[in-house]
């Protein structure tokens, strides 16, 4: 019949739509994860001080929290698919900038780091939800791309590690960078030969716009606790990103890394050191952020579990890092401990995402999420650049406290909003528009995720010094 011709002809049609935006996205994400286990490693091995190394990545951090205030209007304005072409082109210039051992070459790698960042979880799936609704497709379908994206990200998270982890074994820490340049290359093209350009609204205020949201922030107390519950945790996992690999290092190891390292026939000197698999323990840390994701589908069953969730999993992350302080010299403890970290991270966005999108109004949401950012920056920034001055374990008992203000933080959001109670939507939605609207918020909280997890693999290998 006609009318089953025609649904095969538009089911077709988004089945090749779907395939060709999950191969683009998740093809940019393995090149970005490709990078996340050496950055420190490298700049460890071009003999910069773990001062220096802060600096470069408070460049980074800096950059995104900058222009990520803005580049969600500037696609906006001058179209998505310019900007992920763009996100391509800036971070092939990045890659092509760690082969040079220099501060300042380095340091505009990190910029344009955290431009290529900002535009990574912004740009392509401002595209692609906006492309879905102009080709007539259903709602409904969004949450199916949601969920291949999320659980294709962890997949190519994993890949990534591994392959990053045989390239620096086999050519040096410099080497994911280089191979992360053909991904990134494939990305540019397929854009430009298979993308259709899409804006969004070109009259956009953005200052009107970040206005409303401290608005909204100043005027309702819970609103504020769970933007300060979000930076705290967000905040601690960017400083853990930073520390968690010098942190599994043990003293012969960074002693033979160090300036006054003993000569390599030194039997104190480690035959199997930390640093040769890097890209492994990343992987292994991102298969936590799998099964604390699949948790999350379990634990959030009904809308009262989903508003308890956070308790568990800032209880989790504190009691994690309370054990990192106090065992510190005990690896064993260490890395467990890292690894349920690693669990309720990937409870974390998913909670917190769905919670947001019932709290937060769709109007000024993405300006409430930058204000969110803006504590939990300049909570890393600051730390970063004082970090010479810090010990290890002073570091995570930072780290440590940050968790438990957190879970204070949301705590006082649980109980004065009546547990959900009172949530603008409900978890199953009503209505189609709700549903769609929580669809639309899943989806940009996947976003998120894999931006978290890009920094903390980017991170991870920063802490080596």
């Amino acid at each position: 019949s006609k009318s089953s011709s025609g649904s095969n002809a538009n089911n077709f049609r988004f089945s090749s739509f779907q395939t060709n935006y999950l191969f683009v996205f998740l093809l940019a994400m393995f090149s970005d994860w490709l990078q996340g286990p050496y950055v420190y490693e490298l700049y460890v091995s071009y003999g910069f001080t773990q001062q220096q190394i802060a600096e470069l990545f408070v460049c980074g951090f800096g950059s995104s929290m900058i222009v990520g205030t803005f580049v969600g209007g500037l696609a906006d304005k001058l179209g998505r698919k310019v900007m992920c072409i763009m996100y391509s082109v800036c971070y092939i210039i990045a890659c092509c900038t760690k082969l040079v051992p220099e501060y300042w070459t380095l340091m505009l790698g990190r910029f344009l780091s955290g431009v290529s960042t900002s535009l990574l979880f912004s740009a392509f799936e401002s595209w692609m939800v906006c492309e879905h609704h102009r080709q007539g497709f259903d709602g409904s379908l969004l949450g199916d791309t949601f969920a291949y994206a999320t659980f294709g990200n962890g997949l190519v998270a994993v890949l990534a590690g591994l392959i990053a982890n045989t390239a620096a074994d086999s050519y040096g820490f410099v080497a994911p960078f280089v191979v992360a340049i053909v991904p990134l290359s494939v990305v540019a093209v397929m854009v430009a030969s298979t993308w259709s350009e899409n804006y969004g609204n070109q009259q956009l205020n953005m200052l009107a716009s970040l206005g409303k949201g401290f608005d909204l922030i100043r005027r309702d107390s819970r609103i504020a606790a769970l933007g300060m519950g979000q930076s705290c945790f967000e905040g601690a996992m960017y400083t853990f990103v930073f520390m968690w690999t010098p942190a599994l290092k043990s003293d012969a190891e960074k002693l033979a890394e160090s300036a006054d390292a003993p000569a390599s026939g030194d039997s104190s000197v480690p035959s199997v050191t930390t640093s040769q698999y890097l890209g492994l323990i990343f992987a292994v840390f991102m298969v936590c952020v799998m099964v604390g994701s699949s948790f999350f589908k379990l634990l959030s069953a009904t809308k009262e579990n989903l508003y308890r969730i956070p308790l568990l999993l800032h209880g989790l992350a504190f009691c994690a890092m309370a054990s990192v302080t106090l065992f510190l010299e005990s690896k064993t403890v260490v890395y467990i401990s890292f690894l349920v970290f690693e669990c309720t991270v990937g409870l974390f966005y998913p909670a917190y995402g769905v919670i947001k999108s019932e709290k937060i109004p769709e109007d000024i949401r993405s300006a409430v999420m930058n204000i969110f950012r803006i504590p939990l920056n300049a909570f890393v920034v600051l730390l970063l650049l004082k970090i010479k001055f810090l010990s290890s374990q002073v570091v995570f008992f930072i780290c440590t406290m940050a968790h438990l203000v957190a879970l204070l933080c949301y705590a006082y959001f649980f109980v004065y909003s009546g547990k959900g109670a009172t949530s603008t939507s409900t978890i199953t939605g009503a209505t189609s528009a709700s549903e769609k609207e929580k669809l639309l918020s899943y989806g940009r909280q996947s976003s998120e995720l894999e931006m978290h997890l890009r920094e903390s693999s980017n991170g991870s290998k920063d802490e080596t010094v």
